[in-house]
């Protein structure tokens, strides 16, 4: 009896420790920028008004919605939703916002995986980028998603030849999984990219759902270490080798969702994060990409003709260079006498 007394009465204490805040980022001193962490239920969350104070935002609450705005950039939250709408761009979260006695919070890995690395691409690692791998997805014996007479297959191949012209136009080294009608398994995909070594890897595909009235983009990258994906609440515990590159393709998955829903004019299905082996297990920022839903009439015949081919091409193509931009390494000053 005593010994389970102690028990409860130790568990008691470890859930009361773990809902006192820590500080984030800043030391205990700068208390104009720190952000305080909170553990709940072995999550960490941080204070959404802390997070706005740390980007110099003003924060509004209005029923469930939250929002950050600044003259530069806004952001709009809903309590227990697991998105975020940043500058007009729908983007899934790991976690879903919630409050606390009162305050809002944002899970820590969110904040790290994906909010930071969009408002602040300065704290993506530097790295030149030349060679890239398009994998059109499917091929061969696997026809992928099919609608009528349009296979996934055929789509998938005709927009990467495309994107791959485009890209080597602007100067890059471009490397493709397939180049015809064949099928590389998921495994040869990924061995034939890591043994090249590329600076980016892009799979494109299509998708499907029994709702014909669905349409609009999604891009995917892979689930980071400690999160969820975006169907589902189960947490990835272990990385996989794309985690290496978390940021990078958070910053790419965010601009290439961004052109492409601007471009075709479709609905924004938002920037999304699963652990499709093509993206899990690549070792170099990598994303994939579902063009339109073959099941919709519209996206269908979109994708079916070369003028949607070639906005769904120079999106990603105009994506890629923003990244490029964005991690440049910067050039060393010159010494001065």
């Amino acid at each position: 009896m005593q010994r389970t007394v102690r028990t409860i009465i130790a568990i008691l204490a470890c859930l009361l420790m773990s809902a006192q805040p820590a500080l984030y980022g800043q030391s205990a001193a700068n208390k104009q920028k720190a952000i305080r962490v909170l553990t709940l239920n072995r999550v960490q969350f941080l204070y959404m008004e802390d997070v706005a104070r740390f980007y110099g935002f003003k924060m509004a609450v209005n029923g469930k919605t939250i929002t950050l705005s600044s003259k530069y950039s806004r952001l709009v939250f809903t309590n227990d939703g697991r998105t975020a709408n940043i500058n007009t761009v729908e983007q899934y979260l790991a976690f879903s916002i919630r409050t606390y006695q009162g305050h809002v919070l944002l899970s820590l890995i969110d904040f790290q995986k994906v909010i930071d690395p969009i408002l602040r691409p300065g704290t993506i690692p530097r790295h030149v980028v030349r060679k890239i791998v398009i994998d059109p997805g499917h091929g061969g014996k696997d026809p992928g998603c099919q609608s009528g007479v349009v296979k996934e297959k055929d789509v998938n191949l005709q927009v990467s030849l495309r994107l791959a012209d485009l890209l080597r136009k602007r100067g890059y080294t471009v490397y493709m999984t397939r180049q015809s009608d064949i099928f590389p398994t998921l495994d040869q995909r990924v061995n034939a990219a890591n043994k090249i070594k590329p600076d980016l890897y892009i799979s494109l595909h299509c998708n499907a759902t029994a709702n014909p009235a669905i349409d609009g983009i999604e891009v995917y990258c892979a689930t980071a270490a400690g999160s969820a994906p975006s169907d589902s609440k189960v947490i990835s515990a272990k990385p996989c080798p794309a985690n290496a590159y978390d940021l990078e393709n958070a910053f790419l998955a965010y601009h290439i969702q961004k052109r492409l829903v601007s471009a075709i004019r479709t609905s924004d299905r938002g920037a999304r994060h699963k652990r499709f082996k093509v993206i899990a297990d690549t070792t170099a920022p990598c994303i994939l990409v579902e063009m339109g839903f073959l099941t919709n009439a519209g996206d269908r015949q979109g994708l079916s003709h070369s003028q949607r081919q070639m906005l769904t091409a120079t999106a990603i193509a105009n994506a890629i260079e923003e990244y490029k931009n964005a991690v440049v390494p910067k050039t060393p000053r010159a010494a001065t006498n």
